[in-house]
């Protein structure tokens, strides 16, 4: 199950940026970051992934899929 969904909340779904800032202080090792990229309505959030991908990765964290993950 997913831990990290920025989309829930209207004030941080608005904005790239917002939703960066808030993935990188939710996070912890072990997440799984819920976006919906793949509608029309989630633009912000598509835009976001790259920012995600590099703040995280400068915080020390790698990327796994969730099979990995969970069979870990």
């Amino acid at each position: 199950m997913w831990d990290v969904e920025p989309e829930s909340y209207p004030e941080i779904a608005r904005s790239a940026e917002h939703i960066v800032e808030h993935v990188a202080q939710q996070v912890r090792p072990g997440s799984i970051i819920l976006l919906h990229v793949m509608y029309p309505s989630r633009e912000e959030s598509l835009q976001a992934v790259e920012g995600i991908i590099r703040r995280l990765e400068q915080d020390g964290y790698r990327f796994v899929t969730v099979s990995q993950l969970l069979g870990a």
